[in-house]
């Protein structure tokens, strides 16, 4: 036998083991399949197991610039995401989450002084807190907010005292600048300086730099893909996370995309079936063939042209009467069955579906209140508890830092003095004015919220804060106030009776009540 016989057979040989090897691997894995305890588990044909597709990081650069991408499509072309996104902003930041000034060392009172001499810079600041001098500080948190909802994350960068070719707007010298996540590339995976996704991170997954574009890669005019590492000290970014180690945000739209995406081709197939529908209005049937072509009489009311032999020209008119039709001849009117009364009914599924996904109420997602007291209080309550969570993750993300930075800068420029045995927290200890809980019905919860504070249950100052209002400054205007007046109730101490309020409310509640 020769070399290559032997060897042909040792081939043939090692194939059918190779062979029998994997099919019995197969074998077991399919009952190890068919031996699992969850039936959701077990493939079949109706239903089929989801892949791993390995870490959030992993996904996030699978994905992340696709569902960007798509989020602002939804935006500029759908306005039922550009309203979900105006709810979400409305009720986490609204016209911006204002910053009162609490300095105070552990266990003593504020210092009330120092306070209103922050306030006023701080007031001062609002105006112009960014590098391009386009928006107050509550346009500025809008827009951050905004691009971490739909983009999944937002950045900016901390400029403090003297800086190249950049002019602060206020006294204290600190700026910012606002980053949309293009600036940072997703592609940029460099294994030996550990960084991924444009993210520079230490040891232990802690971001310590961000490597950035120079230019925004969106601009037509003079972008390059040459980047600059910048620490993570000044630049400050807030990301949507859903993973644990996930350096990158992911769009709030990532779960209801596809949703938005039926319901804007449905509404545009329903739109377009009505105005064919609206064009159909009429047929004529002819009862004998023989008188087709035919070119002689009068049609509609007098409406009728003579066109070429064969050819009949029958113009609609309001009010028309059919009777001058041809021997044979029969009008019928096409039926449209658009509008389609189940429309509605799917729409109000399928974004009631979707509001869950983005986290908003229904009711402000489709801007439909139909409902009871109860149930429209409810919904509202539950929700009231997301927007709540998304508050506090920017209060907590952003406007805490940059707060932070601004009292750094106003003591470094001299503008603040720092009491002896004072740290810069101790200065920087602040009360965030979050947006309120609207009401539904504002008689019930300000008899709710007064009887609270009558009861000691809370204070005046806390009220004041769910009003959206400064205590300090509301205290102030009713002093004014009741010093212009001249009808107070003087009491032994000679302010106004305060009692007097109470006793009011007390006698209002108890007429509700009863009525």
């Amino acid at each position: 036998m020769t070399s290559a016989a032997i060897a042909r057979d040792r081939l043939t040989v090692a194939i059918a083991r190779d062979h029998a090897e994997r099919v019995t691997a197969e074998a077991l894995q399919r009952a190890q399949v068919k031996a699992r305890a969850h039936e959701v588990t077990r493939p079949s044909r109706s239903r089929k197991l989801a892949r791993d597709w390995g870490s959030g990081n992993t996904i996030v650069g699978m994905d992340a610039r696709q569902l960007r991408d798509q989020a602002r499509h939804l935006e500029r072309d759908l306005d039922l995401a550009d309203n979900a996104l105006n709810v979400l902003v409305q009720n986490t930041v609204g016209s911006g989450i204002d910053v009162l000034a609490a300095p105070r060392l552990p266990g003593q009172p504020i210092n009330r002084d120092l306070a209103a001499q922050i306030d006023d810079l701080w007031d001062a600041w609002w105006d112009a807190p960014e590098v391009t001098r386009l928006h107050d500080y509550g346009a500025c948190q809008q827009l951050l907010s905004r691009t971490w909802f739909r983009d999944g994350e937002a950045y900016w960068q901390d400029l403090l005292g003297p800086v190249a070719l950049l002019e602060h707007g206020t006294p204290v010298p600190y700026s910012i600048e606002m980053l949309e996540p293009d600036m940072i590339p997703l592609d940029l995976d460099d294994p030996a300086r550990n960084i991924r996704q444009g993210v520079e991170c230490n040891a232990w997954g802690r971001p310590i730099a961000y490597h950035v574009y120079k230019t925004h890669p969106g601009d037509r005019q003079g972008w390059s893909t040459e980047t600059k590492r910048v620490s993570a000290d000044v630049l400050h970014g807030i990301r949507n996370l859903k993973r644990l180690h996930q350096v990158r945000g992911l769009s709030v739209f990532a779960s209801s995309m596809s949703r938005f995406e039926d319901v804007k081709d449905y509404e545009e197939s329903e739109r377009v079936a009505a105005k064919v529908a609206a064009s159909m209005c009429a047929a004529i049937k002819k009862g004998n063939p023989d008188r087709y072509g035919e070119n002689s009489g009068v049609g509609l009311a007098g409406e009728m042209t003579i066109a070429e032999p064969g050819e009949r020209s029958l113009r609609m008119s309001p009010g028309i009467v059919f009777d001058d039709l041809l021997p044979g001849e029969d009008i019928s009117i096409i039926a449209s069955n658009r509008p389609n009364p189940n429309a509605a009914t799917w729409r109000k599924e399928q974004l009631r579906a979707a509001a869950g996904g983005i986290g908003v109420s229904y009711s402000s997602l489709s801007l439909d209140y139909n409902g009871t007291y109860s149930a429209q209080r409810q919904e509202l309550v539950e929700k009231w508890g997301g927007y709540l969570t998304l508050a506090e993750r920017f209060i907590a993300m952003a406007v805490r830092k940059q707060r932070v930075r601004f009292i750094e800068a106003a003591v470094l420029a001299g503008r603040i003095r720092m009491p002896r045995g004072w740290e810069l927290k101790h200065l920087a200890a602040s009360t965030y004015v979050r947006p309120v809980m609207p009401w539904i019905d504002p008689l019930k919860e300000a008899y709710a919220r007064g009887e609270a504070e009558d009861r000691g249950w809370t204070s005046p100052q806390q009220n004041t804060l769910q009003y959206g209002n400064n205590p300090d400054e509301v205290a102030r205007q009713i002093e004014d106030w009741r010093e212009q007046r001249d009808d107070v109730l003087p009491t032994a101490n000679g302010a106004g009776d305060t009692s007097t309020r109470a006793l009011v409310r007390t006698a209002a509640i108890t007429a509700m009540l009863r009525d």
